[in-house]
């Protein structure tokens, strides 16, 4: 039985926490991994050893910070794990709704220690670059010393029952007591109570829209300036697209017009 496209979406809801002066994002996150694990799947992909849940664990974690951000805006999460010899990559599209990443777990260079690298993209072509280290494997904790460092403002993340995530993010004049200090029961009280109408609902799909026109679009500034050597003679190449490891067949003709 195939999903249908409510099933296959993650909402996320915001709620000002009022009396504390803080954001709360929660989600169960429960479709978007089976969304995950089916491409993984029709993509020939088998994450081993945990690989599979650092992923789940980036995805929840980089989706929260995109709807706590304004709805133009698109964040791209880069984590390395140096024991492990792990690159993982996450991106979120706010204004499409799209979620995708993936695993690296060849050719990865040793850099001296665990990094984490966020990239955001707005309006007008404004981008952001940051990038901090850190000690450890939890990647939730990484991601609220991001905030701390990059950000510059407390926050948590919490895992809750099940595939449900929240993120608390100190707004103006924050009690940062009680964020430091509140647990998860009580963040989970929170995010369920029904008696408070959310700020708003967004939804999140585990989807890239790449294809072999957007591909070749990326790839071509790169690619033109040698495509007789790249494609030795064949009509097509097969090239895996940089964001989600789809493999798409690229036809010559695509290189030849202009980028798409």
């Amino acid at each position: 039985m195939s999903r249908g496209a409510e099933d296959s979406v993650a909402w996320v809801a915001s709620r000002f926490v009022r009396e504390h002066n803080a954001l709360l994002c929660a989600a169960d996150f429960g479709p978007l991994f089976i969304e995950m694990y089916l491409h993984l799947g029709q993509n020939g992909v088998v994450l081993e050893s945990g690989a599979d849940e650092k992923l789940k664990l980036l995805l929840a974690a980089v989706v929260l910070h995109a709807a706590s951000r304004p709805r133009a805006d698109t964040c791209a999460w880069t984590l390395h794990l140096e024991a492990a010899g792990l690159n993982l990559f996450a991106v979120v599209e706010n204004p499409t709704g799209h979620v995708t990443g993936q695993v690296f777990s060849e050719h990865i260079r040793p850099v001296g220690g665990n990094v984490l690298q966020a990239e955001l993209a707005g309006p007008g072509g404004v981008r952001r670059r940051s990038s901090v280290d850190f000690k450890g494997d939890d990647i939730l904790v990484a991601a609220a010393d991001y905030y701390r460092r990059s950000e510059q403002r407390p926050a948590r993340y919490f895992a809750l029952a099940g595939d449900q995530f929240a993120l608390l993010t100190a707004q103006p004049d924050c009690d940062t007591a009680w964020l430091e200090s509140v647990d998860g029961s009580e963040v989970a009280r929170r995010a369920a109570d029904l008696s408070h109408l959310p700020l708003e609902r967004r939804p999140y799909r585990f989807c890239c829209g790449c294809s072999p026109a957007r591909v070749a679009g990326v790839l071509a500034p790169t690619l033109r300036g040698d495509l007789d050597g790249i494609f030795g003679g064949e009509a097509h190449i097969t090239v895996a697209c940089p964001r989600c490891g789809t493999r798409h067949e690229l036809a010559r003709g695509l290189f030849d017009a202009p980028a798409v």
